[in-house]
């Protein structure tokens, strides 16, 4: 019960994220440039030691369910893709037990450039279509993971405070 109060928590700060970067994403953040929020949570929960894979699973489900609501997507492209991405984060995390500002920064730039492929591929096979040119997608794929990465570290430390059993682990 523990577990799901906590994950509740997780997904109503990510609202109020969501709420907060809906207000200000043209004063602060220009599309290309924009930072996935909660990416980084999905990627802290995946590198948690103290987080079950069923929870983990669930909690990245609905905040990618979240996101899909908040971005006008169609259902399902954000919430499978933050699915895998906590997924990769799992395998990441337990293959590398080395935790830290640069591993998570590191992490996350990787992943998100993997999210987002995935979210690039699943919306090119969309009756719209591919609708970016090969090097403008790369580009803002490159911009947001980077824009993602920067902000990492104060997402891992925010869902660390939330969820004591995403602490760090000694290593």
């Amino acid at each position: 019960m523990v577990g799901f109060r906590r994950s509740a928590l997780l997904v109503l700060t990510a609202f109020g994220l969501l709420l907060v970067q809906s207000v200000f994403a043209r004063a602060l953040a220009p599309y290309p440039f924009a930072p996935y929020v909660e990416l980084p949570m999905v990627f802290a929960l995946g590198t948690a030691t103290g987080v079950r894979v069923v929870r983990g699973a669930a909690t990245a489900f609905a905040l990618g369910y979240l996101y899909d609501l908040f971005t006008g997507n169609p259902l399902g492209i954000y919430t499978f893709s933050f699915v895998v991405g906590y997924l990769g984060a799992r395998l990441v995390g337990y293959l590398m037990s080395f935790r830290g500002v640069v591993f998570e920064m590191g992490l996350t730039f990787g992943l998100t450039l993997v999210v987002g492929g995935v979210v690039e591929v699943i919306r090119s096979t969309g009756p719209a279509g591919m609708t970016w040119s090969t090097g403008a997608m790369v580009a803002a794929l490159l911009a947001s993971s980077l824009a993602t990465a920067l902000i990492a570290p104060f997402m891992f430390a925010l869902v660390r405070r939330l969820d004591p059993a995403t602490a760090r682990s000694v290593t």
